[in-house]
């Protein structure tokens, strides 16, 4: 007799086998023997298609027709002119727009690449002060820069752009950083903490919410009290309240 667990133990062992063959590739076959091709060639005249325009595309690919009234070589006469236009005579204000437009007298056009040097400017010679001044300066980088001693003057004496060229002036108040070392003073060394000092510097004790807390305790106040008469009347229980 087989049981129900046998029968699922069977059952599942058999789909386990069934999961653990490969997948199979359908598009190539095993084995297979090379198969020659056999049937004959497509005819030449039915090898390739054959496009076909549709009428939008046909009526498209038409050349532009001719306006039907052009005449072809037409000859083209000399008409005779009238004794009105032969004889007509300008008005000023044609004669104006006639004339055609002057270049602006600032304009000046592109400068030739090649310029040409004037016969003057080849036979120039430069005077003495231009042959001072085209020399370099001489500069002595040996000697050290040493700002003058000069005794510093009052505020009077400068001038409103020399006053405002000054660098302007930390504030009297004003402490630099503390340096990271210094000396440490005697008194200091042999100081002694008061009372007061020792108790601030003791970290703070914090409790936890419920710790030390008696939730039983009654305050003095509570104990004493007298409860209104309103609170006599509301402390009854309703069953027993007298009905109005």
């Amino acid at each position: 007799m087989v049981t129900h667990a046998q029968a699922w133990d069977s059952t599942r062992e058999r789909r386990i086998s069934y999961l653990a063959w490969p997948k199979v590739n359908h598009q190539i076959i095993c084995n297979r023997i090379s198969v020659y091709w056999t049937d004959k060639l497509p005819s030449k005249t039915h090898r390739f298609t054959v496009p076909v325009l549709t009428p939008r595309q046909a009526e498209l690919s038409q050349s532009k027709k001719i306006y039907q009234g052009v005449e072809e070589n037409r000859s083209f006469p000399i008409w005779p002119l009238s004794a009105a236009s032969k004889h007509a005579v300008a008005s000023p204000r044609v004669k104006e727009l006639a004339h055609p437009k002057l270049i602006n007298s600032a304009w000046e056009a592109d400068r030739p690449v090649s310029t040409t040097v004037s016969k003057g400017a080849m036979t120039a010679a430069a005077r003495e002060r231009t042959t001072h001044l085209a020399k370099p300066k001489k500069r002595d980088f040996s000697a050290k820069l040493v700002a003058p001693s000069t005794p510093p003057r009052s505020i009077t004496e400068f001038t409103r752009t020399e006053y405002l060229a000054r660098p302007k002036t930390e504030h009297p108040s004003y402490l630099h950083d503390k340096p990271v070392r210094w000396a440490v003073s005697a008194g200091v060394r042999n100081a002694v903490l008061s009372a007061r000092l020792s108790e601030l510097a003791r970290p703070k004790v914090r409790k936890q919410i419920f710790e030390g807390y008696n939730p039983y305790r009654i305050s003095s106040a509570a104990l004493h009290a007298e409860a209104s008469p309103r609170l006599q009347e509301l402390s009854i229980p309703q069953r027993v309240r007298k009905k109005r």
